[in-house]
């Protein structure tokens, strides 16, 4: 996205990936009810939300979802987040729940940087060294919010479970995959797959990633998005 927004040419990306053959599968930390929307509206075959907790997958003309965290003890499971963003707020009375939160299932999602006001870095850093140490929780960092859950669940989680058992075909890998990603949270994607590629505002934060893209757009967002999609699009043309 482009300050949150899906851009027509972005759209027009997703459809002609879609239309040559490509598997186009979102990987976000946005929430369960985001998701849900978008897989209605665009021709996406899977969509994997709130960082790995959860997999939409598009079955013809039905869209069936798959739980991947532990949903069993979920209200025991809020309450927990509830008390440590308690204890956030002790340390830090600015911070504040995206507005996005009504829709999510599994997570919390502090907003540092996307909606005003925003907090200091200061503050963020703060919030991602006390979530780093609090054992109940799974904390990462994206671009815009610091995402914190209950239990172990990630991306690349998510990610393994589509390749082995959902959407991709047994012959597929790691390899024959191309992932774009802009934050510290798809770090552990950049490692894993072996075509990684970063939209240009992934570059403020390459000192904080051991495991960086192997290509960065000279674009941002979505235009980033567009400007590889066109580099797959193309690349069979003289």
């Amino acid at each position: 996205t482009d300050h949150s927004l899906l851009l027509p040419d972005t759209l027009r990306s997703l459809h002609d990936l879609h239309e040559q053959g490509f598997q186009v599968v979102i990987v976000s930390g946005r929430p369960a009810g985001w998701a849900d929307s978008l897989m209605r509206l665009v021709p996406l075959d899977a969509l994997i939300f709130e960082n790995g907790a959860g997999i939409m997958l598009r079955e013809g003309k039905k869209i069936r979802t798959h739980c991947l965290a532990e949903d069993s003890t979920l209200e025991d499971q809020k309450k927990i987040l509830k008390r440590v963003f308690d204890q956030i707020r002790v340390h830090v009375p600015e911070a504040k729940l995206a507005t996005d939160q009504p829709y999510r299932l599994f997570d919390f999602a502090v907003d540092f940087n996307e909606e005003p006001p925003f907090l200091k870095p200061e503050q963020t850093e703060w919030i991602m060294a006390f979530l780093e140490n609090q054992p109940e929780v799974t904390a990462k960092l994206s671009s815009i919010h610091i995402n914190y859950w209950v239990g172990q669940h990630t991306k690349l989680t998510a990610c393994q479970f589509w390749l082995k058992t959902l959407g991709a075909p047994l012959s597929i890998g790691p390899d024959a995959i191309a992932y774009t990603g802009d934050s510290p949270n798809d770090e552990p994607l950049f490692g894993f797959f072996q075509n990684s590629v970063g939209v240009a505002n992934v570059s403020r934060f390459l000192n904080q990633m051991k495991c960086p893209p192997k290509y960065i757009t000279t674009s941002e967002g979505g235009k980033g998005f567009q400007e590889f999609a066109r580099l797959l699009l193309n690349r069979n043309k003289p």
